[in-house]
Parts: structure tokens; C-alpha cells; sequence
């Protein structure tokens, strides 16, 4: 589960901080976002209602960060990136449904992940 949220949180965070200034159409900016948070349901399996909407917040954070970076780097006045293309924000009460959002989607993706291949138990033999 920890190689899923790194993995997606780091992949997310970059996508939002080089798609801010862009008019990316908001289809395809919350379509990979969310086919990202899918592949990290499959990776963490049954922990995946718990990795996507971690790696969501996460990237968010990480993402505004470098946003802010790349764009004080060209325009130093430049004021703290809190939202990206005016969808998804990282003030309260509107980042839960984008998280309540997520966490539907890596369940869905742990439970595919869960039927692709299933978890190994320890002392337990696989099913056949």
C-alpha cells in the first residue's frame, strides 16, 4: 500500500502542477487523475479505498508546491497555488468530495486489483 500512495502521489502531484496553467479540458484533467487513483486501488489491493484518497491529498500538497515553484520561478509575485484549473481546491469543506470521490474509485480498483491477483497469506496456500 506504501508503494501505491508514493507512486500515484508523486505521478498526481506532478500531472496537476504542469497541467494548472494550461486549459486542459476538465475531462481529460479529472479523467487521468482518476485512472491514476484506479491503478493505485489495483496495486494496493484491498487497501485501496485507503491508498487513493491518501495519494489525492498528497498530491495535492506536493502538486501545489511545485505549481507554486514553476510559476514564482517566471513570475516571483506569484501568489500560492490553492486550486487547479478551478475543479479541485485544497480548502476544506471542497476537497472532501473529490476524497469521498477517490475513495469509491480505489475501492473499485482494489477490488479488480484483489480479483487480477489476489493477496498472499501468510501459511495459507493459494486457492486453486
Amino acid at each position: 500500500m506504501f508503494a501505491s500512495v508514493v507512486a500515484s502521489a508523486i505521478g498526481l502531484a506532478f500531472w496537476w502542477a504542469l497541467t494548472e496553467p494550461l486549459p486542459v479540458p476538465p475531462v481529460i484533467l479529472l479523467g487521468v487523475a482518476g485512472a491514476i487513483l484506479f491503478c493505485a486501488g489495483v496495486i494496493a489491493g484491498n487497501g485501496g479505498a485507503i491508498a487513493a484518497p491518501v495519494a489525492l491529498l498528497f498530491s495535492l500538497f506536493v502538486g501545489s508546491i511545485i505549481a507554486t515553484q514553476l510559476h514564482q520561478a517566471f513570475r516571483p509575485q506569484t501568489a500560492p497555488v490553492d486550486e487547479f484549473n478551478g475543479l479541485i481546491s485544497l480548502h476544506f469543506p471542497e476537497v472532501l468530495a473529490p476524497l469521498a470521490i477517490a475513495v469509491v474509485i480505489g475501492a473499485v480498483g482494489g477490488w479488480v486489483g484483489e480479483r487480477l491477483v489476489p493477496a498472499r497469506r501468510w501459511g495459507v496456500p493459494p486457492r486453486r
